[in-house]
């Protein structure tokens, strides 16, 4: 498990083992976001065994479940809450990390290029460009919501 790095504050990749646990806690990563759900195979932690291993390396945690590589605004969102809330660096994993890219551009298209975004995620081996529409549609909905 080697972190990618997609902001100043987020790296993402697999799911990570007790010793990558123990290896991000001494990189000085201070929170764990788990984009996996507990009904997919090959766990390693379900997420309340993945909680404790983490909070037992002093770090934060966060389930964020998803299926599929087309995440809800939902699920957007609470990464966005995340991202803000839980003290940095953040490790967010998934299966391959493709969900917690998808994720991440999800919940950056009101700071970013959105063209930026889906570069970024593509240079760190995650394709992202199917959710282009979802992006812009995303954006013009928090600025319909900053206007109200």
């Amino acid at each position: 498990m080697t972190p990618t790095k997609l902001s100043a504050k987020l790296s993402i990749g697999s799911e990570p083992t007790a010793d990558d646990l123990a290896a991000l806690a001494a990189a000085g990563f201070r929170s764990v976001i788990n984009n996996r759900t507990d009904k997919e195979g090959k766990l390693r932690l379900d997420s309340n065994e993945m909680a404790l291993a983490v909070e037992g390396h002093g770090m934060d945690y966060v389930h964020i479940p998803v299926e599929g590589r087309n995440p809800l605004e939902r699920d957007a969102q609470a990464f966005e809450d995340a991202l803000e809330e839980k003290p940095g660096p953040i490790y967010a994993y998934c299966k391959t990390g493709g969900r917690s890219a998808a994720l991440w551009a999800l919940a950056s298209v009101a700071s970013t290029d959105i063209d930026q975004l889906i570069t970024k995620c593509a240079a760190a081996g995650h394709d992202v460009s199917g959710l282009k529409a979802k992006m812009e549609m995303r954006r013009e909905m928090l600025e319909d919501e900053e206007d109200d």
